[in-house]
């Protein structure tokens, strides 16, 4: 039993250490993806959407399989009938004009079932809302697409929101504190009338500009981890960093025109407006008046019983009907319905149509302006990286010369800020070239987990 209780205690303590183990690890850009898929409340919508979407399938094939319904009746009734001017005729009592024949049940009770069956043979406004059902099935399944792509999207821009704000917040808080430093000092030195008056008030005008921007970074750092805690119900612990002396490889693209080709054709928005389009299409057959008239393979089976007495005495009146056939339905005048809808139709199918060829110019530019974007975020890359070499040299070189007594500690900060300056931006450029290439994906309807991964590969 003391074993037992020892290998409890041991195996609590182990699995203890390793969630916690786990939990240190910093998060990636695909584990970020993967815990907004549990919760972020847009994203369930959408999944949600999709469910309800798919079972518009089965919607339209429902519409042509037969229906089958029944009812039954149980209660009190009456009922009178009368027949005059009739021919009565019996084998052995002969004919009769004249005859009057009288019924009567002023109380009794009545028994009634019915079952009918009806299968659509023909019917042009079934078809069409059949096409449409099946055709908004598929509109869910590229909603659902979308929402994907744009949940990975919004994963990655809060992901690096978080890392950009924290690595500038502390890149600005080390350069605060040496401008603070600095400061001090040529304040001491313009006291002792070393320095002139005018370096102190250079020296607190550099120090409370980036107290200012210290200040604004903190808070945008804030602002970013909230946003990353809504998108995936997580604080934003430790991630991953983008190091800034690392080289980042150029992606090698295909031309401009293959790229706005594939767009046109594979983005999911796109394709949204055109299944909208061809919806609305079915919606102008629905409604032509030389498609209106319907044909139903109809059945019916009905037994109804009323038994009391009247007038006459005790009776009894008992029908069983049944029928199977065809019928045919013909609309000759709907007071301008139909017509009316007709019109509707056309409308709004050109509605869909401008709606379809604005979205593929809105894709197209936002391709093409995302293709540029990588080119051009690889330049800044290569250039901001010879940037960041030169600065450190530079700071370097006025470090030195702070030592020796030819710089002065102005001089050397401000050698500091430019550094830190590109380091920011050297930063900024390596995100934007990131969330480009996943931008232009997503455009083109590619974007996937597998991109993300890739993403990784920048991160350490």
């Amino acid at each position: 039993m003391s074993f037992f209780k020892h290998s409890l205690t041991a195996l609590t303590l182990s699995i203890g250490m390793t969630a916690g183990m786990l939990q240190a690890q910093p998060l990636d850009l695909l584990q970020t993806w993967q815990l907004a898929t549990e919760h972020d409340p847009e994203y369930r919508a959408r999944k949600a959407q999709a469910n309800a979407g798919a079972t518009q399938d089965q919607q339209a094939r429902s519409l042509w399989l037969p229906t089958l319904g029944a009812s039954a009746t149980a209660g009190r009734g009456g009922h009178k009938s009368s027949s005059q001017g009739a021919n009565f005729k019996t084998p052995n009592m002969g004919s009769e004009d004249r005859v009057e024949f009288n019924n009567s049940i002023t109380g009794g009770d009545l028994r009634a079932y019915e079952i009918g069956l009806k299968q659509p043979i023909l019917s042009r406004e079934r078809l069409a809302q059949s096409r449409q059902l099946r055709m908004g099935s598929e509109l869910a399944e590229l909603e659902w697409q979308h929402a994907q792509q744009q949940l990975m999207l919004r994963a990655a821009e809060r992901y690096f929101a978080v890392l950009v704000s924290r690595q500038a917040a502390q890149l600005l808080e080390q350069q605060y504190e040496q401008a603070v430093r600095a400061e001090q000092e040529t304040r001491t030195r313009f006291e002792l009338g070393d320095r002139p008056v005018t370096d102190t008030h250079e020296a607190t005008a550099q120090a409370r500009s980036l107290q200012a921007m210290l200040l604004n970074a903190q808070m945008q750092q804030q602002l970013a981890e909230a946003a990353y805690g809504d998108l995936t119900g997580q604080p934003a612990g430790q991630l991953l960093s983008l190091p800034l002396t690392a080289g980042m490889t150029a992606p090698e693209l295909d031309s401009l025109a293959q790229w706005l080709s594939d767009a046109a054709q594979l983005n999911a928005a796109v394709q949204m407006q055109d299944k909208g389009a061809d919806i609305a299409l079915e919606s102008i057959a629905q409604y032509s008046s030389w498609k209106s008239p319907t044909l139903d393979l109809v059945g019916r089976l009905a037994h109804e019983k009323l038994d009391g007495s009247g007038r006459y005495g005790s009776a009894l009146n008992k029908a069983d009907d049944w029928m199977l056939g065809v019928q045919i339905n013909v609309p000759i005048f709907t007071g301008g319905y139909r017509s009316a809808k007709r019109r509707e139709a056309l409308h709004t199918h050109e509605q869909r149509i401008a709606e379809a060829e604005a979205m593929r110019q809105q894709v197209r530019q936002q391709t093409r302006s995302a293709w540029h974007a990588v080119q051009v975020s690889s330049q800044q890359v290569d250039a901001l990286q010879q940037a960041l070499e030169a600065s450190r040299l530079r700071a370097d070189s006025t470090r030195l010369g702070v030592e020796l007594g030819d710089k002065t500690m102005l001089e050397k900060l401000d050698a500091d800020n430019q550094h830190t300056r590109v380091q920011i931006d050297l930063l900024n450029a390596k995100v934007a070239l990131i969330m480009h290439q996943l931008q232009l994906a997503a455009l083109v309807g590619s974007l996937d987990r597998q991109h993300l991964q890739q993403a990784n590969l920048y991160l350490q």
